[in-house]
C-alpha cells in the first residue's frame, strides 16, 4: 500500500513540472519572432529596437537613393537615419508605415537563416527583400538586408496604339 502511494505522490509531483515546461521554439518560429520584432520596430521607427536588430557586422543594399552598400554599424545606421527622417516626414507619432511582407519563405541552414520576401507599398513595382540572420548569443540578427525592386510589366502604361 506504502509503495503505490509513493508513485502516486511521485507522479503527482513530476506532472506538473513536465507540463510546465514548454516545448523549446523552433528555430523557424525564433526566426519569424525576430522579423515581427524587426517590422514592428521599423512602422513604428522605433531606433532601439530597429537597431539592436542587426549585427555590428552587417551589410546592407538599400533599394533606391543609397547605391552603394553599408558595411558595418556605423554605415548603415547613419543611412538608415536619413531613411527614418524621410519617413517621419515631421511626425512625432506612429506607426509611421505600415509594413506587411508577402510570400515569405524562410531557409534555415543551421544557425543561419535567409528569409525573402515581397512589398507591395509602390504602386508599379515589386520590392523584393532578402534578410540573412545568423542565431548569436541574444537571439537571431541580420546580419545582412538586400532590397531591391523592379517594375512590373502587368502595371506599366501601355505605349499609344498597342492593345
Amino acid at each position: 500500500m506504502v509503495k503505490p502511494l509513493a508513485l502516486a505522490a511521485l507522479f503527482l509531483l513530476i506532472l506538473p513540472a513536465a507540463f510546465a515546461r514548454q516545448k523549446p521554439a523552433s528555430s523557424e518560429a525564433e526566426v519569424q519572432d525576430a522579423l515581427k520584432e524587426f517590422v514592428q520596430a521599423f512602422d513604428n521607427l522605433d531606433w532601439e529596437r530597429f537597431r539592436l536588430a542587426f549585427d555590428d557586422t552587417a551589410t546592407v543594399f538599400y533599394p533606391r537613393a543609397f547605391p552603394e552598400r553599408a558595411n558595418g554599424r556605423t554605415e548603415f545606421e547613419k543611412t538608415f537615419k536619413v531613411v527614418f527622417e524621410q519617413i517621419r516626414k515631421g511626425r512625432s507619432v506612429g506607426p509611421y508605415m505600415d509594413i506587411q511582407p508577402r510570400d515569405l519563405r524562410i531557409q534555415l541552414f543551421g544557425d543561419v537563416a535567409i528569409a525573402t520576401f515581397h512589398l507591395a507599398d509602390r504602386p508599379g513595382f515589386l520590392n523584393r527583400r532578402t534578410l540573412v540572420l545568423h542565431k548569436a548569443d541574444t537571439g537571431w540578427k541580420i546580419v545582412h538586408l538586400h532590397a531591391s525592386e523592379v517594375s512590373r510589366p502587368d502595371t506599366q502604361p501601355k505605349p499609344a496604339g498597342s492593345h
